[in-house]
């Protein structure tokens, strides 16, 4: 359960949770469809990969970086670390803003990327066909589903898409900290032997130029080093290895970079609620 707060302090609200893995403070409202067996996850037709391209790099692409580098001023780190890697790769970074599936594009240039997203992406009315082509890959709400979402994930990364995953799954504003997150997603990436990068989005005190804007922060993303499944551990084991070190590498993160607090999270009893 989870609800909002205004804090004594006016520049900080407090929102109060009680279920870290599935509370969630998007507060988009969409009413979310089914996206299962007969969901259309892979589009192969030479027709729907030109509208692809052009939505993605004639339509989208400048629009998306001045929203993220000018408009919100979003700085990234670390982005001479991919250059170690030639080929795709996982990407699995915290959720921290409803924007925050734009900014793949700019890492990953010029190489395109395809996201894990909720099904709420193409549940609204009029877009799903466009979200799908910039990259949106529905997970979906049926274990039915799971195989044609993996056949389409595999396709994607072997024709030279980066992958991009938000493991928290879920969106809390702001946060500073790293929620806790299963290993489930970082099967894709075992199975592909695929190299994976982490990053993360930090909050520091806003720049000059935006303290007319008292919500306003600097927003940083950091980028690691590759990370390489271990080969020697059993799939289980290896999966969780490899979650345990992109998990811990976040945390470092977070104790290190996240100095501005704009929302503070405060865990409570579900008894309480």
């Amino acid at each position: 359960m989870k609800t909002k707060e205004k804090s004594k302090n006016a520049c900080k609200k407090i929102y109060y949770y009680s279920d870290p893995l599935n509370d969630d403070f998007a507060g988009t409202n969409i009413k979310t469809k089914q996206v299962g067996e007969n969901f259309q996850f892979l589009h192969k037709s030479l027709f729907w990969r030109f509208l692809s391209f052009i939505a993605y790099y004639v339509v989208a692409f400048i629009p998306v970086w001045i929203f993220v580098r000018i408009i919100h001023g979003v700085k990234f780190k670390g982005k001479k670390n991919l250059r170690k890697v030639k080929g795709p790769k996982f990407f699995y970074g915290n959720h921290t803003q409803i924007i925050d599936v734009l900014e793949p594009s700019i890492i990953s240039w010029p190489r395109r990327n395809k996201i894990m997203a909720s099904p709420d992406v193409v549940s609204i009315w009029g877009i799903k066909n466009f979200v799908q082509m910039l990259g949106a890959i529905p997970v979906p709400n049926n274990i039915g589903a799971l195989k044609k979402f993996k056949t389409a994930i595999d396709y994607d990364y072997k024709r030279g898409y980066d992958i991009y995953v938000f493991p928290e799954a879920h969106i809390w504003p702001y946060y500073t900290g790293v929620r806790p997150f299963s290993d489930v997603t970082f099967s894709y990436a075992i199975s592909l032997n695929a190299p994976v990068f982490a990053f993360f989005t930090a909050y520091s005190p806003p720049r000059s130029i935006f303290k007319l804007f008292p919500h306003k922060t600097t927003k940083t993303i950091y980028i690691s080093e590759p990370f390489y499944i271990n080969t020697d551990l059993p799939r289980k084991e290896a999966k969780k290895d490899l979650r345990d070190r992109v998990y811990n590498w976040m945390l470092d993160c977070s104790k290190k970079y996240n100095t501005y607090e704009v929302i503070q999270y405060v865990q409570v009893d579900k008894k309480e609620k």
